[in-house]
């Protein structure tokens, strides 16, 4: 009992938001927040003194492997696979803060595409937060002072 009152003690903080992100995947029937959740538990690991030495610079090469796999890979579907037709959305975006020349945003429909979905996926806005989030990922597993 002694190990768990000196675990809370010391991380209130992440037992309270494990028990709203939890709490939140439940309600809204999502697994983002469980992903939310295991990503941020992640990122304690790799921050914690738990990993040194070798297996935090493996860890970070990679990650940092990852993210190049990944910008190649976006970069691939992007030029080399084939588009869906785009759509207008009726919205307009303006270039320079709304002085410049005005158009019609359209939007790629990717629905009837026949490639794969692993290709939709890197395709989409999603593509880009995985991006991120292993750039984040590889910046903190590749912190020096914790090695």
């Amino acid at each position: 009992m002694d190990k768990i009152g000196s675990f809370i003690k010391k991380n209130p903080v992440l037992i309270i938001a494990s028990f709203v992100l939890i709490s939140l995947s439940i309600f809204h029937q999502d697994s983002f927040f469980v992903v939310i959740l295991t990503y941020g538990l992640l990122l304690k690991l790799l921050s914690s003194e738990i990993i040194k030495g070798k297996l935090r610079s493996n860890l970070a090469i990679f990650i940092w492997t990852s993210v190049v796999i990944m910008i190649g890979l976006m970069f691939y579907v992007n030029h080399y696979m084939p588009h869906g037709p785009s759509y207008p959305t009726g919205e307009y975006v303006c270039d320079h803060d709304d002085r410049g020349t005005c158009r019609e945003e359209y939007i790629e429909d990717m629905s009837k595409l026949n490639i794969p979905d692993w290709a939709k996926f890197v395709r989409s806005s999603a593509g880009w937060c995985l991006i991120f989030a292993l750039v984040i990922a590889g910046g903190v597993a590749s912190d020096k002072k914790n090695t």
